[in-house]
């Protein structure tokens, strides 16, 4: 699903949930989605992540924000120092040894796209 989900295509519950924490939240709401994805992650419920994901991303479309895409390592990072902000040393250990194939990968990649 992409941020590009028009509104109405949410369910209703998503919607909801999307309008309660912009309510709640106001300007700091991608803060509070982005809280909301590490405990959902901490919980390993992949129905409770794709739930507050969708509902991130209705968040997103609400406010008007583009999703801000770089590079899967650099996300993987980010995750990382979000986890230990946290206290999430489990989750921060987990995420960096993921980093260590995602970032050989990624490298891999970017050196067979100068060699063509």
């Amino acid at each position: 699903m992409s941020d590009k989900t028009p509104a109405e295509q949410f369910d209703l519950e998503i919607r909801d949930a999307a309008e309660a924490l912009i309510t709640r939240h106001g300007a700091e709401v991608e803060n509070a989605t982005t809280e909301k994805m590490i405990e959902v992650l901490d919980s390993g419920s992949l129905d409770e992540v794709l739930h507050w994901l969708k509902v991130r991303q209705c968040v997103r479309q609400a406010n008007g924000q583009d999703r801000y895409v770089r590079r899967l390592p650099d996300k993987i990072v980010w995750a990382v120092e979000q986890a230990l902000e946290q206290g999430r040393s489990h989750l921060a250990r987990l995420l960096s040894s993921i980093y260590s194939e995602i970032k050989t990968d990624d490298d891999r990649m970017r050196s067979e796209r100068r060699k063509d």
